[in-house]
């Protein structure tokens, strides 16, 4: 894709240089869109659909691919995605670029060329501490070098917003063309941020990662202000009517602690709003079917803990029921989650509250959360309520009222949004551009699909064993040392391997274990290769069986590093339980490291899901 768009800039100062048309390069480039920009969907089998998603319900989605539409069944989807559309040049020009270290000092001036009638302008600024000052000048046709008339200006509407990025174009003599718009209202639309953190904004494109504090309107394209005690950036968005074609003059003066920058066209892609996972988000939240959620506590109580989530198109609030969740931390400057080796001798019974005290050390407290709120922490110990402020909270990890996590087989998505949260549930969409999620505990959630990274289908045709809870373990050791198993990673922490063959995914066991999982007769097909994990050297020999409902699939009974098995492909249609089994070999327990590489198990059709047998 990116290939792509380079080629297309090198075409455009060709064509320039040849003399050729912008309309002709517009129209190649638009072209070039069409062909390389789409939604991305994953299939289980590796093969992927290209185009845009344009329905989605609880069981399939509806790609157009080119003129054709495709459904795809989500059983046979492993992931999907949404890619946001490359926009042609010449929708968007940025004219005035107040960050380029070549200007000097005093006001940056462009010239463009446009058509009589209306045209969007984007303007966005921001400042820091001292008297503020934003002065914007144009001259042309009939105006002198003065400040943007008031009665050229006009708000962006939905109206507005709703022009295809197409309608902004160039013509063949270089002149921009205006828009079509009806009715206009007076004013220029803006919206403020406001931050303390001097850090939080390092450039303009960082104003798309904030809050906005304020939606307003303004009557002129001005501000002069002392707002000394604080830091804050605008984003104005309006049209100019120009009465006559010509040429016309922009110019931008500001203080020395300010930047700015103009673009005329389309609304610049990237200001596009979005979000980013930063410590002022103030608070992780793990909760059951590996879901979390980042962004600031708003309310903990016996009905429900309300989490405010920072995404692109704007702060939504998510409620999830105290009991599906499993652990909260705390994200902020010098505040640190408790390492593995510091976690050792939790309550798996009890509420654990991690507590900074006055000294900086952290505290382990046993007892049960009741609840929190901007203010303090309310926790039960000892048979009595204690009060705790916020800001000595480190975590929480709760036990007491916990839902017991389902080894559950059925088919939902894994939605990671823009901010770093990532949430189970089922996705519902009939607007190609907004979704509806259904979370745990009955939460509708409604996000725009520019919210999201990607959407993972969990349990659907092809499930990794390493996803799945195993029903029992048994682990057995030679001597008296256990070697509890290892997902997606060797003993040692170092890559699966099995010869030369490495594995993203798979389980690391040591004999003698037994691993049982829980198949509900929804599974036709178990692939996996077996072996010794690479480095344990030529002594590993162990006896390896495969089960299903008892009966053997596969068996070896002296398997070593010099035996030469590939890919299993068993039939465990029907089957209630598979067994993998790693005993004890001829050699004792001596490098008895062994991997189940790539183990995957492939779904049958669910009952009342109708699905492709391709």
């Amino acid at each position: 894709m990116r290939r792509l768009i380079n080629q297309s800039k090198i075409m455009n100062r060709m064509l320039v240089s040849t003399g050729w048309s912008l309309v002709w390069l517009s129209a190649l480039l638009v072209g070039l869109e069409e062909h390389v920009q789409a939604d991305e969907v994953m299939l289980y089998d590796g093969k992927k659909i290209s185009g845009q998603i344009r329905n989605i319900t609880a069981d399939s989605l509806t790609v157009d691919v080119g003129k054709q539409q495709q459904k795809v069944n989500l059983f046979d989807v492993t992931s999907y995605k949404f890619v946001e559309p490359a926009l042609p040049q010449n929708v968007s020009q940025l004219l005035i670029d107040g960050e380029k270290p070549s200007y000097t000092s005093g006001p940056r001036t462009a010239k463009i060329k446009l058509r009589k009638g209306y045209h969007r302008f984007t303007l966005p600024y921001y400042h820091t501490l001292g008297v503020a000052k934003l002065e914007i000048k144009m001259s042309g046709p009939g105006i002198k070098n003065a400040e943007v008339p008031r009665e050229m200006l006009s708000r962006v509407t939905d109206q507005v917003r709703k022009i295809a990025t197409r309608e902004y174009q160039v013509d063949q003599a270089g002149f921009r063309l205006p828009v079509e718009v009806k009715q206009p209202e007076r004013y220029v639309a803006y919206r403020l941020m406001e931050w303390t953190d001097p850090a939080a904004v390092k450039s303009i494109l960082d104003l798309r990662y904030l809050s906005v504090k304020k939606y307003g309107a303004s009557p002129r394209l001005a501000l002069l202000t002392k707002r000394s005690a604080i830091h804050f950036g605008i984003i104005y968005e309006g049209l100019i009517k120009i009465p006559q074609d010509g040429e016309y003059t922009f110019s931008i003066d500001t203080d020395k602690n300010s930047k700015a920058q103009f673009y005329l066209g389309a609304f610049p892609r990237e200001l596009y709003r979005k979000s980013q996972s930063k410590k002022e988000s103030n608070w992780k939240l793990a909760f059951d079917q590996d879901g979390k959620l980042t962004g600031k506590l708003k309310q903990w109580d016996a009905n429900g803990v309300v989490m405010t989530l920072p995404l692109a198109s704007q702060d939504v609030d998510v409620t999830l029921q105290p009991d599906v969740i499993w652990e909260v931390w705390h994200q902020a400057e010098g505040i640190s989650q408790p390492g593995s080796s510091e976690r050792k001798g939790e309550s798996k019974t009890e509420d654990t509250a991690y507590i900074r005290t006055s000294d900086g050390k952290v505290h382990r407290v046993t007892g049960e959360v009741v609840s929190m709120d901007s203010q303090s922490l309310r926790f039960l110990y000892q048979g009595e309520e204690r009060e705790v402020k916020q800001d000595r909270v480190v975590g929480l990890v709760l036990h007491k009222k916990r839902t017991e996590k389902k080894n559950s087989l059925k088919l939902i998505s894994l939605i990671r949004l823009v901010g770093g949260s990532q949430l189970p549930g089922v996705v519902s969409s009939t607007d190609p551009t907004q979704l509806t999620i259904d979370l745990p505990g009955g939460t509708k959630l409604s996000v725009s699909n520019e919210d999201l990274e990607s959407v993972k289908t969990i349990n659907a045709r092809s499930v990794s064993l390493t996803e799945i809870i195993p029903e029992t373990v048994t682990e057995v050791p030679f001597f008296n040392q256990v070697f509890p198993y290892q997902i997606n990673r060797s003993f040692n922490g170092k890559e699966l391997q099995i010869g030369k063959q490495l594995f993203s995914k798979g389980l690391c066991v040591h004999a003698k274990t037994i691993l049982v999982y829980r198949l509900d007769r929804q599974f036709e097909k178990f692939t996996v290769t077996p072996g010794l994990q690479h480095g344990t050297g030529d002594s590993g020999n162990v006896s390896v069986t495969v089960s299903g409902d008892g009966k053997t699939l596969f068996e070896n009974q002296a398997f070593t590093s010099q035996t030469q098995q590939g890919p299993l492909n068993l039939d465990v249609s029907g089957c209630q339980q598979l067994t993998l089994t790693v005993d004890f070999g001829q050699q004792q327990n001596v490098g008895d490291r062994f991997v189940w590489g790539a183990p995957q198990l492939i779904r049958a059709s669910p009952q009342g899901l109708a699905v492709s047998k391709k």
